[in-house]
C-alpha cells in the first residue's frame, strides 16, 4: 500500500503539502491549482488510499466510532427525509459505534457546503437530491472520503438507484392493462431529471401503445397536496374526456383525490388515480379511496447507503462505480380500477 511520503515524492512536494491538498484546506492555505493537481497526479497514479480512521474527524477521541453524513436537499423533499432515517435507522439500531449527522444544504448549492469542502468532521458522506449542478460539482471534485449517493448514477462514485423510466413505465402498463387510453398526467417541475425520466417512461409506453399523451393532457405543478388539487381541477375544467389520472408524486396525488372528492367524482368509478409512490406508505394506504403507486423503496434504498457507507470506512477504501439499483413494486389499492365503458 502506498505511503503519503511515496505520494509527496512523486509529486516532488512536501509532506504538509500533501497533507493540506487532500484534506481539503488548499484553498484556504493558498496551494495553487496546478500544485494541487500534481498531488491528486500522483495520488491517483499510486492509487494511494488515506487512511479515514486515523484523521481526527471528530472533536471526541473515540475512535471506535464513525460518523456519516447525510447531506439532504432542503426544499419540498424535506417531507421525505423520515422515510430515509427510518431506513439508516433499521441499520444503526444496536451499532453504538455510528453517530450520523443530517446536513441540510439548497439544491444546487452543495458545492457551499464547507463541511464537504473540508472533510473533517465525518468519516464518509451520503449525499441526496443532488440537482444536475450538484452533480457537476461532485464529478469534478477531488474529496477526501468515501461519498455514497443516493438514487443519482455515477461512473465516480457508488450509488443507490432506480429504474426511474422503469418506474413510468410500470404505471403505464398497469393503466393500459385496465383500458386507460386517455389519460391525465399531473407532472412536478421539470428541474430534476430523475422526474423527468419517471415521466418519459409514462409518455413512451402511451407513444408505443398508440395511445400519445398530447401536451394539453400534461399539467406541470407543484410536488405537494395544494399543487395536486390545483392541478387536478385544473384538468376538471379543461373538460377533456379521461379516465385516469397519473401523478408524479404521492403529494400530488393525495391533492388531487381530495380535489375529485370535493367534485363529487367517484374513484376509482368514474376516475382511477395512480402515483409515484415517494410519499409514507401509510398516507398512501390509508388514504380515502387507498391510493394505488409504484413504490420508490425509499428505506430499503437507505440501509443500502449506509452499508456502502460504512464497508468504505472499515476496509479504508473509496470504492468507484458501484451501483446498487433496486426494483420499484407496484401496489394495487382502491384507486385503481377498470376504465370506464372499456372497449373490447
Amino acid at each position: 500500500m502506498s505511503t503519503i511520503r511515496e505520494v509527496a515524492a512523486l509529486a516532488g512536494v512536501s509532506l504538509s503539502t500533501v497533507s493540506i491538498v487532500i484534506n481539503g484546506q488548499a484553498q484556504a492555505r493558498k496551494i495553487t491549482p496546478a500544485t494541487c493537481e500534481k498531488v491528486w497526479d500522483a495520488v491517483r497514479e499510486l492509487d494511494y488510499k488515506p487512511n479515514i480512521a486515523a484523521r481526527k474527524l471528530r472533536l471526541s477521541a473515540d475512535s471506535e466510532s464513525v460518523t456519516i453524513a447525510l447531506f439532504w436537499a432542503n426544499d419540498f423533499r424535506t417531507t421525505m427525509l423520515s422515510r430515509f432515517l427510518q431506513g439508516m435507522q433499521r441499520q444503526i439500531i444496536g451499532d453504538s459505534s455510528i453517530e450520523l449527522v443530517v446536513m441540510t444544504y439548497l439544491s444546487g448549492q452543495l458545492s457551499h457546503q464547507r463541511s464537504l469542502l473540508d472533510g473533517r468532521r465525518f468519516h464518509a458522506a451520503i449525499i441526496a437530491n443532488a440537482s444536475e449542478e450538484d452533480m457537476a460539482f461532485l464529478e469534478q471534485t477531488e474529496l477526501n472520503f468515501p461519498v455514497v449517493l443516493y438514487n443519482r448514477e455515477s461512473s465516480r462514485y457508488p450509488c443507490v438507484t432506480v429504474d426511474e423510466q422503469q418506474m413510468g413505465r410500470i404505471a403505464a402498463e398497469e393503466l393500459l392493462k385496465r383500458g386507460h387510453r386517455n389519460i391525465c398526467a399531473l407532472t412536478s417541475s421539470g428541474n430534476f431529471a430523475y422526474m423527468r425520466q419517471r415521466d418519459e417512461g409514462l409518455f413512451n409506453a402511451y407513444q408505443q401503445a398508440g395511445y400519445p399523451i398530447y401536451a394539453d393532457r400534461i399539467i406541470q405543478t407543484d410536488s405537494s397536496l395544494s399543487g395536486g388539487a390545483a392541478a387536478c381541477r385544473k384538468a376538471l375544467e379543461s373538460r377533456i374526456p379521461c379516465s385516469a389520472i397519473y401523478c408524479a408524486s404521492d403529494a400530488i396525488a393525495l391533492g388531487a383525490l381530495r380535489t375529485l372528492y370535493d367534485c363529487k367524482i367517484r374513484v376509482p368509478e368514474q376516475m382511477s388515480v395512480i402515483s409515484i409512490g415517494n410519499g409514507e406508505s401509510s398516507y398512501a394506504a390509508y388514504a380515502m379511496p387507498a391510493l394505488s403507486n409504484v413504490y420508490l423503496p425509499m428505506e430499503t434504498m437507505a440501509e443500502k447507503c449506509l452499508e456502502l457507507a460504512r464497508k468504505a470506512i472499515d476496509t479504508h477504501t473509496i470504492t468507484q462505480g458501484q451501483t446498487i439499483c433496486l426494483p420499484t413494486p407496484f401496489q394495487l389499492r382502491e384507486s385503481l380500477g377498470e376504465a370506464p365503458h372499456r372497449q373490447a
